[in-house]
């Protein structure tokens, strides 16, 4: 972005916090010379009163599509905000304006290198929806292919960029404002939200995970994820199969049976859990805008830039976790989170395991049967109140079941969670313990231990061939010996001085007691007794006594 328009834009954003009475604020940043005298008169004497969810997200929406999206990622960090804040700024999903469709098919045109009509049999100017980031449309392809074009804002990376100046400021001055959010880590929580947007821009890795999603689902019945187009993908646009259905917020508000909602909520919740525990890779967002439903009743899965991730090891632990909480075994679920999690100082691991336990008192009743929102904010006052911090990972999933289980719940006010749960749970275990998987692993380590069995010849040899050659050195290490030396070497030295003067006195002394005359005798006999007594002296200083 251009200097000049770093300075609109700085413009755009300092009138808007002035409208929402933040002078103060403006202050800090160093933007009021952005404003305008007549509107700083206006807003100047107004005090920054207490932001309410409802103010704060209307304030994001105002500042546009760079801090809707931080509306979006904080809505899903139920660590970083209040759940109020978190429930309020979901709304952001919702009724983003849509930009013109010419600029949409000027930008397709300049990333595909062709005209429109040369890629695209029909495309429909009316967007089928719009986001903070970009646009969708319906098309056909020439060979048929009924599609969705998701399509970049224009000029939405230079303004993301200015945008991003900003809030980092902000969480500079979050930190130095605000002691407290130190355990929050304002400016680290910054970086992560610059990585997933950047993530977002490119719209080459939200096909990538699309093309990860379709693989693990291609041979699942119930689930449908649409095909990516490789040859239309670039970094601004995305052509997938358009499947036909209808949104899960239509089902809910639908006059479909009770047996149909309850078969939808089923296969939901069984997809969504496939993806955590079995495939490794989950949407982060499934909220009612982004899951679908065919006519056939099978499940279709929307938008994939907001994606989760867990390793195999987080898997086991997170499987741990969860067996634990369907068990009520609070000693376990304790060693399951703080597995999980990362600690901040100390903390009272009886007090930790009461606390749990209070938790688990919500799942013993079946209106509360899994991470309802008075559990999810149980669960975030523990972890602040313990200095636990948990993995954005396990965040995202705990938000996205929170997402499911509202769903499931809205589709069949009576629908168990467990016990949709229990194929996947038979799934899990037979992955992890049945006989494919134990084979699995007597094979690893078959293998492992033939690779041991077949270096171990060689490194002997290595060994011995270092012993016949005398190229093998052993180093020793001494610890205080110099001292030891040199306090040695101190009374050896005092030892002989010793001898010496006690020799030169005995021989002055007979010298004198002989009655000869002997001219230096007396003078020898004076100067021996000196040099005892200056011995004498350095002992005593010393303490060697």
């Amino acid at each position: 972005m251009k200097w000049t328009g770093k300075i609109q834009r700085m413009k755009e954003i300092a009138k808007i916090l002035v409208q929402h009475g933040l002078v103060d604020f403006l202050r800090e940043l160093g933007l009021m010379s952005f404003v305008s005298r007549t509107n700083l008169e206006r807003k100047l004497d107004e005090q920054m009163e207490t932001m309410d969810s409802e103010q704060m997200r209307k304030l994001l929406e105002d500042l546009g599509p760079t801090f809707i999206k931080l509306g979006q990622f904080l809505a899903l960090r139920p660590d970083l905000v209040p759940v109020e804040f978190a429930n309020e700024l979901r709304k952001l999903y919702e009724h983003v304006s849509a930009y013109p469709a010419e600029d949409a098919r000027k930008i397709i045109e300049e990333e595909l290198g062709a005209p429109l009509g040369k890629i695209f049999e029909e495309f429909y100017n009316t967007p089928l929806g719009s986001a903070s980031i970009g646009q969708v449309h319906e098309a056909k392809l020439k060979d048929g292919s009924e599609v969705v074009v998701k399509v970049q804002r224009p000029n939405i990376r230079d303004r993301v960029r200015a945008d991003m100046a900003l809030i980092k400021k902000i969480a500079e001055l979050i930190e130095k404002w605000v002691p407290e959010s130190e355990v929050y880590h304002p400016q680290d929580t910054v970086e992560e939200f610059k990585k997933m947007l950047e993530k977002e821009l490119n719209y080459t890795i939200e096909a990538r995970n699309a093309q990860r999603f379709y693989e693990a689902f291609k041979d699942d019945p119930d689930v449908v994820i649409p095909e990516v187009h490789w040859k239309y993908v670039t970094r601004k646009v995305l052509v997938l199969d358009h499947i036909q259905g209808k949104s899960m917020r239509h089902a809910i508000d639908s006059d479909l049976s009770p047996e149909v909602k309850r078969s939808l909520a089923t296969k939901f919740a069984q997809a969504m859990l496939r993806q955590f525990f079995i495939h490794g890779i989950f949407h982060a967002d499934p909220s009612p805008g982004n899951i679908y439903y065919c006519p056939d009743g099978k499940i279709v899965f929307f938008d994939f830039g907001a994606v989760g991730r867990l390793s195999v090891e987080k898997r086991k632990k997170l499987i741990d976790l969860f067996m634990a909480m369907a068990k009520g075994d609070t000693r376990r679920v304790k060693d399951a989170l703080l597995e999980l999690s990362v600690q901040h100082g100390e903390f009272d691991h009886e007090e930790l395991e009461w606390d749990i336990e209070d938790i688990l008192e919500l799942y013993k009743r079946k209106e509360d049967i899994m991470f309802r929102e008075g559990a999810n904010e149980e669960i975030m006052m523990i972890v602040n109140k313990h200095n636990i911090s948990l993995p954005p990972s396990f965040l995202l999933m705990e938000r996205a079941l929170i997402e499911t289980e509202g769903i499931c719940g809205a589709l069949d006010p009576e629908f168990d969670f467990f016990e949709a749960a229990e194929p996947v749970i038979v799934e899990i275990i037979q992955q992890r313990y049945g006989p494919k998987a134990q084979l699995k692993s007597l094979f690893t380590s078959a293998r492992d231990y033939h690779r041991l069995l077949s270096d171990l010849p060689g490194k002997v040899n290595d060994v011995l061939e270092r012993f016949e050659e005398r190229d093998f050195a052993v180093t020793i290490e001494h610890k205080g010996l110099r001292e030891l030396e040199g306090r040695l070497e101190t009374i050896s030295n005092l030892l002989s001085y010793t001898i010496i003067t006690a020799a030169i006195i005995i021989g002055s002394a007979l010298v004198v007691m002989s009655g000869e005359h002997v001219l230096f005798g007396p003078y020898i006999f004076l100067v021996s007794v000196l040099m005892g007594i200056w011995l004498l002296t350095i002992i005593i200083r010393r303490g060697s006594y």
